[in-house]
């Protein structure tokens, strides 16, 4: 991270007031502005936070600062796409709501009907409908297609519908009850590719991204090439590799349902107007004001809490919960070197959109910018001096933050291998009947490296025997266990067992 450290001090604020109307602003925003260029500097990443402050119909502020590519030193602005996650799930549920109000989709589909070839034990399908399933309440899990639909990007038609009968499993908890996943949204758009003539990301243009003239907008990731648009490249605070990218890019095999969307600021902040003015956006009927106060509606409620935002209940495709003395809808999106942030309040009529290419020091970044913006436009007293406490706490924390990261990847680098044959016995293709394979294969450099689809790592020493830990999410340490008799059987990785095949 030294090597960038000259580098944050080209980082570039883009501070505008741009309303979609012609109104004049009376907020000063450069006490945040400057905060969060300093917090960048002493962190050591000029990665891109792109903000957008909405009162009523108008944008009342906006800023973009740092890049959304630090190796080429491409700034972010207001139409830069960043990859949203599961920011998608509120654009995915007023879809699926749009096409119930238009009569294209029964409101009473039940999971028997849908996918009549699922056969979760212990559930009954045909309690289970599309709302359960887009409101987390279905009892449903299924990692395996979590994992293809999301990461690896090795799956067909076919395979997910294999992974949906022969993996989903019914959780412990009771149908109704509430449990965040990205399963359900995943169940209904296998459903939804066969039942309409169009796939979910074409649906979602056409009814969604298209009357909003969100033009920075796509669920497919080709999009951006075919138009020659620059998208922010994924970073992290915890991964030592600027000014390089983090390996794992969003492609079009892994941009799904629960979280398959690349957007701009300038775009969400359309979205947002529109949810908080029945439909409208300047002045334009772009969606049914009955199916925007339906989508608000909470179906479940809940008592948990993510950083500063209580959460009650969920709506579709909207947490609900009250912030700084308001009800405020909201949805996060996180996946390796993303942060999204994207809320709203009704009744004030103030909403607000973050996005970051950045997973760790974002979230954490965004919450702080949160609780200014808010305060200021609510005109909380003494705002600036609460969070001026914020930035100086997390600044504080941040300054050895690239020592400690040395001394722990010298740890990881110190692990030993423990395999119990030579390195050469565990090279090769491993398979999945509906995952696909992982190969295992051997640098020029004499390490182990694994590959399986669109993830890739090194392979580091584990403390047991026939243990190796990666990285296939960047952030993230995980093991993969090899099944070893006279030669290796088969590895495990997140309980799931890949087949180790030979010739003979």
């Amino acid at each position: 991270m030294t090597l960038f450290k000259t580098a944050i001090k080209s980082v570039i604020v883009c501070f505008a007031l741009i309303p979609l109307t012609a109104l004049a602003s009376n907020y000063d925003f450069s006490f945040l502005t400057q905060n969060i260029e300093k917090t960048k500097k002493i962190a050591g990443i000029p990665s891109g936070t792109s903000i957008i402050a909405v009162k009523g119909d108008q944008i009342v502020f906006q800023a973009h600062i740092g890049f959304a590519d630090i190796a080429n030193q491409i700034k972010v602005t207001k139409n830069t796409p960043y990859y949203i996650a599961s920011v998608t799930k509120p654009f995915m549920a007023l879809n699926v709501l749009l096409d119930m109000e238009n009569n294209r989709l029964p409101s009473n589909l039940q999971l028997s009907t849908m996918l009549p070839e699922l056969d979760v034990k212990g559930l009954n399908e045909q309690m289970v409908g599309i709302k359960q399933l887009l409101s987390h309440t279905s009892a449903i899990d299924n990692y395996p297609l979590v994992l293809a639909s999301a990461y690896s990007g090795l799956h067909d038609e076919k395979s997910l519908i294999s992974l949906a009968n022969n993996y989903s499993i019914k959780e412990p908890h009771d149908l109704g009850t509430f449990k965040y996943t990205n399963v359900g949204y995943n169940l209904y758009s296998i459903f939804a590719d066969q039942y309409f003539d169009d796939n979910w990301q074409t649906r979602l243009r056409t009814q969604l991204f298209e009357p909003l003239s969100m033009t920075s907008t796509s669920a497919t990731r080709t999009f951006y090439d075919e138009q020659k648009l620059k998208v922010a490249k994924p970073y992290s605070l915890m991964v030592s590799s600027l000014p390089n990218a983090l390996p794992l890019e969003k492609q079009d095999a892994t941009m799904h349902s629960a979280g398959g969307m690349y957007s701009s600021a300038s775009d969400l902040a359309k979205f947002l107007i529109a949810q908080l003015n029945q439909g409208k956006v300047d002045g334009v009927q772009v969606f049914p004001a009955n199916v925007i106060t339906k989508s608000h509606q909470q179906q479940v409620t809940t008592n948990a809490n993510y950083m500063d935002f209580q959460r009650d209940g969920y709506a579709w495709g909207w947490y609900t919960g009250i912030y700084k003395g308001e009800n405020m809808l909201h949805h996060f999106g996180g996946f390796s070197g993303t942060h999204a942030h994207l809320s709203f309040m009704p009744k004030s009529k103030l909403g607000l959109v973050v996005i970051n290419n950045e997973d760790f020091l974002s979230s954490k970044l965004t919450a702080v910018i949160a609780d200014f913006i808010y305060g200021k436009l609510l005109n909380e007293n003494d705002i600036e001096n609460q969070v001026a406490k914020r930035f100086e706490s997390l600044n504080s924390k941040l300054v050895n933050i690239e020592n400690m990261l040395t001394k722990q990847q010298q740890k990881i680098a110190e692990r030993k291998m423990n395999l119990s044959l030579q390195i050469g016995a565990y090279q090769g293709q491993y398979r999945h009947p509906d995952l696909g394979t992982m190969v295992l294969s051997i640098s020029q450099d004499n390490e182990l490296k694994v590959n399986w689809g669109q993830m890739n790592s090194t392979v580091s020493g584990f403390n047991k025997l026939d243990v190796i830990r990666v990285t296939l999410k960047p952030t993230n340490g995980e093991i993969i266990m090899f099944e070893v008799k006279e030669r290796v059987i088969s590895l495990t990785y997140q309980g799931i067992k890949f087949s180790r095949q030979y010739k003979d």
